[in-house]
């Protein structure tokens, strides 16, 4: 008897924190679960097992991730800094250089002391994205108050708290300051001279000045390097879905998802003027090229960036089928 009126007492106790959950829940789906839930309950018999109503809850459907979004320039979007690398690229020896000059239809790219890599443009759209937000001087210039918890939680969620991540964000930090770049861009629906004539280059310098690391407290204070942050504040911006770029595994799917967010309809174009788009190594054999090309449209594909008519043709050309992007308001 005494346990019959326990369980009542457990049951009704249940239903009404349930009243309360419905009052605050704004999701439909979970809102409709616990709805049919909490009547059911009402009704059951006093022996029912309330675990098995516990369980049912878990099944309801989560609220969807809230999108992450991050900006770039438009011009570092078109004509990109950061470079697509395989394992043997990314050893420290091989990305000290001295100077590199790279040139597409859309702009070149003067890069010396580092080459930077897509995960650092994955920190680089991290810092920017507060930046935004929380952008500060001082008398010793422009900065950022941040810690390795966000930026890690932006990059990875809170699985990425590993000392791992913490020294690769570092690492980052130190190459922002030793990289020098150089931005022009030209229209590229013009020839010749004609093209020349309408370039415009800006020397940027480094993206970091100097920053303060605190290792007990994993708190951060980044300084800018004045001209690039003149040069972010002052640049037209290009919108990236940073939830969806960090489902990404291939650092090429990355660099094209950018590429792709930068052109509305980018029509049919040749393998080899994407790739060279996106910093990719094209010293490599065709079908080599063409093999990475294909997995890169498959993984867009499957996370419905691009549709299924995207393909790669005869003659190695492509024509993109961009899938339309959910509106999304901005985090």
């Amino acid at each position: 008897m005494e346990e019959n009126k326990q369980k009542e007492s457990e049951a009704k106790q249940y239903v009404e924190d349930m009243q309360k959950s419905l009052e605050t829940v704004t999701d439909p789906g979970l809102k409709k679960t616990l709805t049919r839930v909490m009547e059911r309950l009402k009704e059951a018999p006093v022996e029912k097992d309330i675990e098995e109503f516990k369980k049912e809850v878990l099944k309801a459907p989560l609220k969807e991730e809230q999108k992450i979004f991050a900006f770039l320039p438009h011009q570092m979007a078109k004509t990109s800094i950061f470079f697509p690398m395989s394992d043997r690229e990314l050893k420290e020896e091989n990305r000290k250089i001295g100077r590199i000059e790279h040139e597409t239809g859309w702009g070149r790219v003067v890069i010396e002391g580092v080459k930077l890599a897509i995960f650092e443009e994955d920190i680089f759209l991290v810092l920017m994205k507060i930046a935004k937000d929380r952008f500060r001087s001082d008398k010793n210039g422009h900065f950022i108050e941040t810690s390795m918890q966000e930026i890690v939680n932006v990059l990875y969620g809170s699985s990425g708290y590993t000392k791992k991540s913490f020294e690769r964000v570092e690492r980052a930090l130190d190459n922002f300051q030793l990289v020098r770049f150089e931005l022009a861009t030209f229209d590229w629906t013009k020839k010749g001279k004609e093209r020349i004539k309408t370039e415009i280059k800006r020397s940027i310098g480094g993206i970091v000045q100097s920053y303060k690391y605190n290792k007990e407290t994993k708190t951060l204070k980044i300084y800018f390097n004045p001209h690039f942050m003149a040069y972010f504040l002052e640049s037209m911006l290009t919108n990236i879905d940073f939830s969806l770029r960090r489902r990404l595994k291939k650092d090429g799917s990355k660099a094209l998802l950018r590429f792709l967010s930068t052109h509305r309809n980018p029509g049919e174009m040749h393998v080899l003027t994407v790739l060279n788009a996106i910093n990719f190594n094209t010293n490599q054999p065709m079908f080599k090229l063409r093999q990475l090309f294909k997995a890169f449209l498959k993984e867009l594909r499957q996370n419905g960036v691009l549709g299924t008519k995207t393909k790669l043709r005869k003659g190695d050309t492509v024509c993109f089928d961009v899938l339309p992007r959910k509106k999304e308001l901005l985090d």
